[in-house]
């Protein structure tokens, strides 16, 4: 928000220069994010002083160029090169000394060195209007009166107004500060208390307006109460719509805005020196000599100001006449109800709407208004008459015309301050120094907070309806506390907390151990929004267990996630659209959703790989990634944690993935590991295969508790390795056999893993083969092939019988 010290020392005349002004108010909560200043004529014409010409000859190498001596103030005069042809001794001119930057009035710049021109030596130049900036002629130098005292500076001569613009980050509870006023609020509530200032807070004075008694002009009808509590309007005729003077200009220009004409411009001010909304009508287009503020149908077509057309929601609140929609009440103006150049009657608006109304209307259209940014957070309702009266008397100033009637007032006319209880001493307690009930009641004063004792510590606040911000005793503190100074309470020598013994399971510890594994393998840990697209679960199974946004900031982000992949399929695609396709992410995040025992939530990480799974090198060819090797990362990260074995069950029918499996450990899910369908590749564009898991964290913590750590020594007798080629069926799962042989096994059997697969020609239909190792040992003695045999022949009978797996 742009705030200009002019323009704010209008309400409040403090003395301080700009830079101790932006100090105070960072201290009071309006924090300045940095300060521009702003001058009139760019540079502020430093180096140009007036100059008294002391002689002028003919260049003798020349024509059309003079050779002077200029008087500047300074022990010797300049000779000065012109070429202006009304150049004369004993002229008063502006000179623009050697390092002096110029603007031109055609925006083109100069900085002046001395030099010589055509061989004589010059140490300046002699200014035209256009050279200074200042105006657009080129016939000649300016020449001053004679009477001006040489060696003035332009910038005293011309009496240029420097301003000062300050940046200020405004949080978004504090709409009382959301203008001149409100800033000089804050400002004299400070300097009140720390300095005892007397200077008043003054707003400009309405009550030299005549307004008539009569009932002419547009009538008003309100038709929504609650969505509009307080409408006023004030009809002005015979208006002449024109630029606006140069000091209104100057001081939207000063903040940012463009000006547009007197009548316009008037709304825009007042916006930004009370902070409330206001509206110009062209009387001569509303039909029927009457105004009403009413819902339109569901899906009514209405031009913008923006030239786009629009369908209405039924809940948006219109500004009509007795046919059509002239405006999106407290939100933006329709195109064909402004004020133009051809206007000769303005219908003045100036109302309190309800917040949460302003609020939808203006996201279900994707609108961000000055208007609706402060109806929307809560602006006074008690201003709406003195900003029409306001408005009024600065039309009638500046486009001339007479009021036609009385202003028209529909709704409540007065909103009560709001009161609560608050404890001084709980007070002191929050702030944390003992300040005096004095020194509170002095600043609750200057703030418009007045304050009754009720004894027994305890007194009766009256909030004023302006301050929405402040509504518990909290809040009262922070007033306080914020014009008192922060930088006043003292800072403790010594901390004081609590020791809570270490628990040896805790969900950060084994996040980070997580982290850490998965960062060890080369996965990058990325985090998305909870905010999702509730387009991407249309088609989907939990779409019912939705939780969709009340008053969502976009259509993007309207729904609660689901699930973690939509985030990483689009982490995929904003990668892969530059160039980056060979991904290794992962995701700690919370999915949301709603069921019949109201709302609940599931700690998941989400695991993705796509493109290649290792780095380039010389020694080896790159792999892809793909579905085991996915896979594989998720059951060591189980076994890191204790969870082996691991179960798996194929499942045959996922809205998300073509092929994936389901984990189990002691019959508790731990996930789904699985490759993208298609359709949703090419949903999200992108070119090549994604393979993601998501994993109940929560369930691999539990696990993870009862993880042991059991050292061992070493073994002293020799591992003895058995290779089997197995001729297995195609609809057999390795995870199935594996399945088989570690429970047909004894002891003995250290590990079993598939090192070799082939289906092709030379086996029957229907079968594949496996060729698997089998790792036998034990901690006693040398086994013997004999011992060896029978626990194969076992595993074989074992296969043979539950999964019809023969030796090849």
């Amino acid at each position: 928000m742009k705030i200009s010290y002019n323009w704010l020392r209008q309400y409040y005349n403090c003395t301080l220069a700009p830079e101790k002004v932006a100090e105070v108010l960072t201290d009071t909560g309006l924090e300045v994010e940095g300060i521009e200043t702003i001058e009139s004529v760019p540079g502020g014409l430093k180096g140009v002083v007036v100059g008294h010409v002391l002689t002028c000859e003919q260049h003798p190498n020349a024509d059309r160029l003079r050779v002077t001596t200029v008087d500047i103030g300074l022990e010797e005069p300049l000779h000065i090169v012109c070429g202006a042809p009304n150049v004369a001794a004993g002229q008063k001119v502006m000179v623009a000394t050697v390092g002096t930057a110029l603007t031109f009035a055609n925006g083109e710049s100069l900085k002046l060195k001395k030099g010589k021109i055509r061989g004589e030596v010059s140490e300046g130049m002699i200014c035209a209007e256009d050279e200074l900036g200042i105006g657009e002629s080129h016939d000649g130098i300016l020449v001053l009166p004679e009477n001006t005292p040489t060696g003035t500076a332009a910038a005293d001569y011309f009496n240029f107004e420097v301003d000062h613009v300050f940046e200020i980050g405004l949080t978004p509870n504090r709409t009382d500060a959301m203008s001149h006023f409100g800033v000089a609020r804050d400002l004299h509530a400070a300097l009140a208390f720390h300095h005892k200032d007397t200077t008043p807070l003054l707003l400009p004075d309405v009550s030299a307006l005549q307004l008539p008694k009569s009932n002419e002009g547009i009538a008003v009808e309100v038709k929504d109460t609650a969505a509009c509590p307080h409408y006023m309007g004030l009809t002005i005729n015979n208006i002449k719509v024109a630029p606006s003077p140069e000091w209104l200009q100057t001081a939207l220009r000063t903040i940012g805005l463009t000006p547009k004409n007197n009548v316009v411009d008037v709304t825009n001010y007042l916006l930004h020196e009370l902070g409330h909304p206001l509206h110009a009508f062209d009387a001569g287009k509303i039909v029927g000599g009457k105004v009403v503020i009413q819902q339109l149908p569901a899906d009514t077509p209405f031009t913008t100001l923006d030239e786009k057309e629009r369908k209405l929601h039924a809940d948006d609140l219109m500004i009509c006449d007795t046919e059509k929609g002239l405006c999106m009440a407290g939100v933006f103006g329709g195109l064909g109800s402004g004020i133009s150049e051809s206007s000769t009657s303005v219908f003045l608006e100036s109302a309190y709407f309800s917040p949460v109304s302003i609020r939808k209307t203006a996201k279900r259209h994707g609108l961000n208004t000055d208007a609706s940014f402060r109806y929307e957070r809560g602006i006074d309702p008690n201003l709406s008459e003195y900003a029409l009266k306001r408005a009024a008397q600065l039309i009638l100033e500046l486009a001339g015309g007479e009021i036609a009637g009385a202003i028209q007032s529909v709704g409540q006319a007065t909103f009560p301050p709001f009161e609560f209880v608050v404890s001084p001493n709980r007070i002191r307690r929050l702030i944390g120094t003992p300040i005096s009930d004095s020194e509170m009641q002095e600043i609750l004063t200057n703030l418009d907070i007045t304050c009754a004792e009720n004894g027994a510590d305890t007194w009766t606040v009256r909030v004023p309806a302006y301050r929405v911000d402040v509504t518990r005793e909290a809040d009262i503190a922070e007033e306080v506390l914020r014009i008192y100074g922060l930088n006043k309470v003292p800072v403790p020598t010594k901390m004081n907390f609590s020791w809570i013994a270490n628990q040896r399971h805790r969900p950060d510890k084994f996040r980070t151990m997580f982290t850490a594994l998965l960062n060890g393998k080369g996965l990058t840990e990325v985090m998305n929004n909870s905010l999702s697209k509730a387009s991407y679960y249309r088609d989907l199974p939990e779409n019912e267990y939705g939780v969709n946004m009340l008053n969502p900031l976009s259509q993007e982000l309207n729904r609660m996630r689901q699930n973690l992949t939509f985030g990483l399929l689009e982490n995929v695609a904003y990668n892969q659209n530059r160039k980056r396709t060979d991904l290794r992410l992962f995701e700690w995040g919370k999915t949301y959703g709603k069921g019949a025992s109201g709302f609940f939530e599931n700690a998941v990480l989400a695991v993705a790989l796509t493109g290649k799974s290792d780095a380039e090198n010389w020694e080896h060819p790159q792999r892809e990634s793909s579905f085991f090797s996915l896979k594989a990362h998720v059951l060591e990260l189980c076994n890191a944690i204790g969870a082996s074995p691991v179960k798996e069950a194929l499942v045959v029918e996922h809205p998300l993935y073509s092929d994936a499996i389901e984990l189990f450990h002691k019959k508790q899910s731990l996930g789904i590991v699985g490759r993208v369908k298609d359709e949703w590749l090419k949903y999200f564009d992108i070119q090549q295969d994604v393979f993601t898991a998501e994993l109940h964290s929560e369930a691999l913590f539990e696990r993870s508790k009862n993880r042991k750590v059991i050292y061992q020594s070493l073994p002293k007798f020799p591992a003895v390795r058995r290779d089997l080629a197995l001729l297995v069926p195609k609809e057999v799962t390795y995870a199935a056999l594996a399945n088989v042989v570690q429970q047909s096994g004894t002891a003995l059997l250290q590990s079993v893993a598939l090192f070799d697969v082939y289906a092709g020609k030379n086996l029957p239909e229907g079968k594949k083969s496996y060729a698997i190792s089998l790792i036998f040992q034990s901690p006693d003695k040398t086994l013997q092939d004999k011992q060896i045999e029978g626990v194969v022949a076992r595993i074989l009978k074992q296969l043979e019988q539950q999964l019809q797996v023969v030796i090849r």
